[in-house]
């Protein structure tokens, strides 16, 4: 299902759009659609990770929310030096699990 939405984009932001349609060779509507859903895996992902490490959901629910395999969220977490607050049995029975 599709939708029309109306939205007021800063003018800024409208030539930044236009530059990236040209190098593409894309349409402005084609490309706005690939960033804003870019921008939504990007806003899930941070969400997923802000829940975690407030310990709000377990990493395995994280992974769920940012819609990623878990160890692709693993991964992530390291990458950005954000602990775990879980044994190394847990981590590995939720790799295992995940397989």
């Amino acid at each position: 299902m599709t939708d029309t939405l109306s939205v007021r984009i800063p003018e800024e932001d409208l030539i930044e759009i236009e530059k990236i349609s040209k190098l593409e060779h894309k349409n402005k509507s084609n490309t706005l659609r690939e960033i804003l859903s870019s921008g939504i895996k990007e806003k899930k992902l941070e969400i997923s990770i802000k829940k975690f490490v407030k310990k709000e959901i377990t990493v395995t629910k994280a992974a769920e929310m940012a819609e990623i395999p878990l160890t692709t969220f693993m991964d992530l977490l390291s990458e950005k030096k954000i602990s775990f607050h879980y044994t190394f049995n847990y981590i590995l029975r939720c790799t295992q699990n995940d397989r």
